[in-house]
């Protein structure tokens, strides 16, 4: 497919803190995950280094682009991971799907702030009254829609993504969608120190400890394989599988396979799904296999420090 001619993720837009949650409680020792780009995996690697994590893209591009950021990790050449360097030609800047988002920093430039203010507001010796007064006047400003406009607008999603990426939602949907998610993660307390606004407004994450891969010590590494996650045989051996956001552009037939091929696994294993600007009760297709823990979906809502998520989802298999 011509989506998959290049990398599409530079980066996970994914926060490392829900798979890690899950972890901790089911105490998994094999798990499966899509890989995109890589920082979620590799960042649980650093944290949970005895488990047997396998990781699948259908992308052959991802497969490669993670397997380079494992080489500026052992090089410890924390600039092409954009540690500190805005350079939207290293690693974590590559992906069709990044480049939206430096779109959007420029547009932001012109029509609404400047690189100092920005700066000032992700400055973390800034005061809590200055960073507000910058936010108020980005927040009031006539022209704050037009940057989300010009970038999230379906002709632009379907050049990244092709047609599939829209035609489940209305026209247009992802405007508004992207412009309230990352709104209102500006304007939560912790917003300057968030490595994922840090991406989207700095174009470079402020300090190594952004996420566990940047800081690594001991990089241990995550068994990488092109795929589908209907390609995996063996399935039945993951007590816990994460599949991102797979299923937002699927019709239901297809979510019907994963729910079928996913019914091997054992008692009390879980899968995690994400969904952007999609409201499927998918538990529908997955019911006679799995059962939703519906505090998990609500927690993450107020707690998921990437934004870009409706829901989160947990299902247990029964």
């Amino acid at each position: 497919m011509r989506v998959f001619d290049s990398v599409l993720f530079a980066v996970n837009r994914e926060d490392h803190f829900v798979e890690s949650q899950v972890i901790k409680k089911f105490n998994p020792k094999k798990m499966l995950m899509i890989g995109s780009g890589g920082c979620v995996a590799l960042s649980l690697k650093v944290l949970f280094p005895n488990l047997d994590l396998n990781v699948v893209d259908v992308n052959p591009n991802q497969i490669s682009h993670i397997n380079k950021k494992i080489r500026a990790m052992k090089s410890s050449k924390l600039e092409e991971l954009n540690v500190n360097l805005k350079n939207d030609y290293c690693l974590n800047q590559i992906g069709k799907f990044d480049k939206m988002f430096q779109n959007l920093r420029d547009l932001f430039i012109k029509y609404i702030s400047d690189e100092n203010e920005m700066n000032t507001f992700f400055n973390i010796d800034t005061n809590t009254i200055s960073r507000l007064n910058i936010l108020k006047g980005w927040l009031n400003n006539e022209n704050i829609s037009i940057p989300f406009q010009k970038v999230f607008n379906d002709s632009n999603i379907k050049k990244v993504f092709s047609d599939e990426a829209t035609k489940h939602g209305a026209p247009d949907s992802y405007v508004n969608y992207m412009q309230k998610k990352i709104l209102d993660g500006l304007k939560k307390q912790e917003a300057h120190i968030n490595p994922f606004l840090q991406h989207i407004f700095l174009g470079f994450y402020k300090s190594r400890y952004a996420f566990p891969y940047l800081n690594a010590k001991n990089i241990n590494v995550p068994n990488l394989k092109q795929g589908s996650i209907l390609s995996v045989s063996n399935i039945s051996s993951f007590k816990v599988i994460s599949l991102s956001n797979i299923f937002d552009w699927s019709g239901e037939k297809l979510v019907a396979e994963h729910a079928d091929h996913l019914s091997q696994l054992h008692k009390g294993s879980v899968i995690i799904i994400r969904q952007i600007n999609n409201h499927k009760n998918w538990i529908k297709i997955f019911d006679p296999y799995f059962e939703e823990d519906d505090a998990f979906d609500k927690y993450w809502k107020e707690n998921d420090r990437s934004m870009f998520y409706d829901h989160i989802k947990l299902f247990i298999r029964k």
